[in-house]
């Protein structure tokens, strides 16, 4: 059973009641199944899960996982089932996992000289985004703090409230997911293996040139997409609207490099944040560049031998 669920990075899937959704992982999907399923099922669910799940991008429908339940002995067409199979799915996601496996040890224990540079990069650019980013919070009129559904709006209670989410570290329970007491229990360490999975492995931040980075990452915490529009404005990028650092972009980026310094990038792109930002973020944008420009020279030189 162990072997069959391991071979997953992340995975994504929303109840038959459409008012769940979460980022779930490999190890969360193990013990839940373990728990929820007699021993004789699990390598039948697993299989199903495994069946239904997109390989390209680990997404589960909710008629997807109306299948794995029906094969776990939940008919999702009955209330009882219904039911049982929503409490597998919340299950799930009330594990606080933070970082698929593979994701994890590579963050913990890098072993080559570029896994290493890259990760001192990537400390360095969450470090400085932390510094703003604070502890746990549930400011009714912050947007973040709102329980998301599969569609990514947020949802409304019976008498037309939002359901009121959380947020810490950056990380809000609509962007990623995870409930309300996973937020409040996550520490700064929880929060970095987070962005290192969701952001730096999802959207294939490896991809860029290293020199930019820390910036990248750092704009990141403040919304990916956002981030990725203003580099490829700040780098003059013909890529299209996507957030995942393709090798267009990355292309891009390295003939930007050619005839401008790293000192003119930062600037630029810090700039760019600044002069659409007011209070405490534009201070943040403009103390980016001096913050994090030379990360990449300190990175390079604490571990090239």
């Amino acid at each position: 059973m162990k072997k069959l669920i391991l071979i997953f990075c992340s995975v994504f899937f929303a109840n038959t009641s459409n008012v769940w959704a979460a980022y779930f992982y490999a190890d969360a999907l193990t013990d839940a199944i373990q728990e929820t399923f007699p021993s004789n099922m699990w390598s039948d669910v697993a299989n199903e899960y495994m069946a239904q799940m997109n390989p390209t991008t680990g997404e589960i429908d909710a008629a997807g996982m109306s299948n794995v339940c029906y094969v776990g002995g939940m008919d999702v067409a009955t209330a009882d089932g219904a039911e049982k199979c929503d409490a597998f799915v919340k299950n799930v996601a009330s594990k606080c996992v933070y970082a698929y496996k593979a994701g994890k040890i590579l963050y913990t224990n890098p072993q080559t000289e570029e896994q290493k540079i890259q990760k001192c990069i990537f400390d360095d650019a969450i470090d400085y985004a932390l510094i703003y980013e604070k502890g746990f919070q549930q400011t009714p009129s912050d947007p973040g703090n709102r329980i998301c559904g599969p569609d990514g709006k947020p949802i409304k209670d019976k008498n037309g409230d939002y359901l009121l989410g959380a947020t810490k570290y950056g990380i809000t329970t609509c962007a990623s997911g995870l409930s309300v007491e996973c937020i409040r229990k996550m520490t700064v360490a929880d929060a970095k293996l987070f962005y290192w999975t969701r952001h730096y492995y999802k959207y294939k931040y490896y991809n860029l040139p290293p020199q930019v980075l820390a910036a990248v990452m750092q704009l990141s915490v403040g919304g990916i997409g956002i981030a990725a529009a203003e580099l490829r404005e700040t780098v003059g990028a013909n890529c299209g609207a996507t957030s995942v650092m393709t090798d267009c972009v990355a292309n891009a980026v390295n003939q930007y490099l050619e005839t401008h310094t790293l000192e003119e990038f930062y600037n630029a792109i810090s700039n760019k944040r600044a002069a659409k930002r007011s209070g405490q973020a534009r201070e943040r944008a403009l103390l980016m560049s001096s913050a994090l420009k030379d990360s990449y020279l300190r990175c390079t030189a604490k571990y090239k031998f």
